[in-house]
């Protein structure tokens, strides 16, 4: 009984005496704000970095998320050097969308899409979503050709309502970033300065 009662319960308290939430918590943190925080860059160049990463986040490009990041940002920094960015926020925001998180984002971007388009009707249940969707992205191929493997497989089920539904996300998603990044560095480094001040006149 004692044996028993040391161990987790129902899988709620994995290795290390971590919840699952608390782990995809520190998870999250590990990925996202670390990034950030790490930076020696002004915070707009950061946060035009979170902006990148979330807008290509946000959209139902799951499998090529980072080279689309890594071909906007040679874009912008040889034609627009005033508005470059981190490349390192952007590259970690992408894991908005990853194994945990890609039902939910494109479950909302069909019905967003659908509501739109005023067929709402015509959005599945989440379940059967959650199914076509993990069937239509197994697909055999890797790289270049199992992306398009998998957009033709999209298409065919969702089509443009999913193509739709993610632009209010995005947009939104994309300021939201960017504003947070921004308001956060800058709090930050001033807090650090008040206390730099406080030291020395200590």
């Amino acid at each position: 009984m004692a044996d028993e009662a040391e161990k987790p319960g129902n899988g709620e308290v994995p290795q290390n005496g971590y919840t699952v939430w608390e782990r995809f918590h520190r998870l999250l943190r590990y990925r996202l704000v670390v990034p950030i925080l790490r930076t020696r860059h002004e915070p707009e160049y950061t946060a035009r970095g979170v902006l990148a990463g979330v807008v290509i986040g946000l959209t139902p490009t799951v499998g090529v998320q980072m080279p689309i990041v890594l071909g906007v940002w040679a874009i912008v920094k040889g034609a627009i050097p005033g508005w470059n960015f981190s490349l390192i926020a952007a590259l970690a925001w992408v894991w908005l969308s990853n194994v945990f998180t890609i039902v939910p984002l494109y479950f909302g971007f069909l019905v967003t899409g659908r509501l739109l388009m005023g067929d709402f009707d015509a959005v599945p249940g989440y379940e059967t979503f959650s199914r076509e969707l993990m069937a239509a992205l197994h697909v055999k191929a890797h790289g270049a050709d199992g992306f398009w493997a998998q957009t033709r497989n999209l298409f065919e089920l969702y089509g443009l309502p999913m193509l739709i539904g993610c632009l209010p996300w995005a947009v939104l998603g994309g300021w939201g970033g960017y504003a947070w990044t921004l308001t956060f560095l800058r709090r930050r480094r001033r807090r650090a300065e008040e206390k730099r001040r406080a030291s020395g006149e200590a």
